[in-house]
């Protein structure tokens, strides 16, 4: 009998030891392990710098571009002009290297109707001697409720090279794209229409044929 009870008293330790034991593992790996830290790349990033006019439109927008060490990457400035609505007629992007050099600048001229529906864009590009890399052109047009069903693009000597025609339904959901594609003497290139239903789209018809 007492040696049931001393083994049962040596079992009851035996236990009781293996529980503090664990637990003071648990509470000891907890303490080691690290506390994640929140660090956040962009604290040494300035941020960008605006310049209004009187109506409150942004004219000027300076800021820079940073690879992921914080080193700047780039300096770029972009300066905006107006008309009486408030509309951008003109929108320019010089961009610049850490030390101050211009590596290129790019121009934008938007034209607008009377709806304040924007009907042409020219774009031109320079190089860091401001000397013309190159130029695109596009002109819009929109159906009765505004949404936008003609898109055409030029070449830089002002022969058409291409035609997007959009067509909507009466929820103003897509139903067809049509794409017209030309070489510079005005041959078709390619001609194919695309029609959707509401879940994507329906089939490809190639008007070339």
């Amino acid at each position: 009998m007492k040696s049931f009870k001393l083994a049962s008293i040596t079992l009851f330790v035996i236990v009781l030891i293996g529980s503090i034991l664990l637990a003071h593992c648990k509470n000891k790996k907890n303490e080691e392990k690290p506390k994640p830290q929140v660090t956040d790349k962009a604290v040494n990033r300035e941020k960008p710098k605006l310049v209004y006019d009187a109506k409150g439109n942004i004219t000027e927008r300076h800021a820079n571009s940073y690879r992921s060490d914080n080193s700047i990457r780039a300096i770029d400035s972009y300066y905006y002009k107006y008309d009486d609505r408030n509309n951008v007629t003109e929108e320019s992007k010089e961009s610049f290297t850490p030390e101050g050099e211009l590596v290129y600048k790019n121009v934008n001229f938007y034209t607008y109707n009377d709806l304040n529906q924007k009907t042409e864009q020219k774009f031109f590009s320079y190089d860091k001697n401001n000397v013309l890399q190159r130029q695109a052109r596009n002109t819009y047009k929109y159906n009765a409720k505004g949404e936008l069903a003609e898109e055409k693009t030029y070449f830089e000597n002002g022969a058409l090279k291409s035609i997007i025609n959009t067509e909507r339904n009466e929820l103003g959901e897509l139903k067809s794209e049509e794409y017209i594609h030309f070489n510079q003497d005005g041959t078709k290139i390619d001609h194919k229409k695309y029609h959707y239903t509401k879940y994507g789209l329906e089939r490809t018809e190639d008007l070339m044929k």
